[in-house]
């Protein structure tokens, strides 16, 4: 049968799971909740994780069958002082010695290029939060963002939906322009006036996720020509590529040809987002190439794993 791998994406909003061998086929994928290990107990985390990697298992009909390698990458890990506690609980679940503790910027960049693990290229991932991640010719690496929604994430799903309620809230204020975001989220954003919002928004215990689940009322609302949406989508994009070309500047790379993958449901938003993120990113480096990743995280952290020749033994 030969060693297979687990890949596993964690980040604020969903954990997705593929197996695999080393040729890369998915022989099985899974998926379950939040996995954010700077805002998500970390019990939470492991619950998720396990769940995804449950599921991946057994769609691949191996469920009892010990994996070679469990590759996991998480949003919001380079935010924690201690990683050990995390990597000894999930030791606990895959067995000691199985397991490679990541961050999901490093996995998403694994799966950027569709040939060489170490070319350069550069990730930007806006899913509910937001960072850039790259690395250069002689594995160089530099990051942009992704240090969280209070402090950065911009162009990240919680800032976008943040930014349409806050629409909302200016118009019926009389402080900001009349906008679609409001007829949509109270018809159907799951919420039906300004005091069930409020009451969700501040007495809710889910933290940014619960607040990025309003992007699909803002890209909604961009689809149906309305200004203020379009405005905060094209500032997402260009946050984004703001992020991007900062990594691009440390890394030397405003001359080379590279990707610059992009990976997260905020470009579900497609050229009202990648429109600004282009423009500003070939202005600076005019080779990029932009686009989605060749490989989904997941698969890029069994690429790093068969690429840095993780072993168990």
């Amino acid at each position: 049968m030969g060693p297979f791998f687990i890949g596993i994406d964690g980040g604020g909003t969903r954990t997705r799971a593929v197996v695999a061998r080393k040729d890369l086929a998915p022989l099985g994928r899974g998926a379950s909740g939040p996995a954010n290990a700077a805002t998500c107990p970390l019990p939470r985390v492991v619950e998720s994780v396990q769940e995804a990697a449950s599921d991946a298992l057994l769609a691949a009909n191996l469920k009892d069958v010990p994996p070679e390698t469990v590759v996991v990458g998480l949003a919001g890990v380079d935010s924690i002082r201690d990683r050990q506690p995390l990597l000894n609980a999930l030791e606990a679940v895959f067995g000691k010695g199985r397991v490679l503790l990541t961050s999901d910027a490093q996995i998403a960049l694994s799966g950027a290029a569709p040939d060489r693990v170490d070319a350069p290229a550069v990730v930007v991932i806006a899913g509910t939060g937001a960072i850039a991640f790259g690395q250069g010719e002689g594995g160089a690496t530099a990051r942009a963002g992704g240090f969280g929604p209070l402090l950065s994430d911009e162009g990240g799903g919680y800032a976008i939906a943040r930014q349409g309620l806050v629409a909302v809230v200016r118009e019926i204020d009389g402080r900001g322009p009349p906008t679609a975001i409001r007829e949509l989220l109270f018809s159907t954003g799951g919420v039906s006036s300004l005091p069930e919002l409020l009451e969700r928004i501040y007495r809710s215990e889910g933290g940014a996720a619960d607040v990025a689940a309003y992007f699909p009322v803002v890209l909604a609302a961009a689809r149906k020509g309305d200004a203020e949406a379009r405005r905060i989508l094209a500032q997402a994009g260009r946050d984004l590529a703001l992020d991007v070309v900062t990594v691009v500047k440390r890394l030397g790379l405003e001359n080379a040809s590279f990707p610059v993958a992009t990976i997260g449901g905020v470009f579900a938003a497609g050229e009202f987002v990648t429109g600004p993120l282009a423009e500003a990113i070939r202005r600076v480096a005019p080779l990029a190439r932009i686009g989605p990743a060749a490989h989904p995280p997941e698969m890029g952290a069994i690429r790093l794993a068969l690429a840095t020749g993780r072993k168990t033994s």
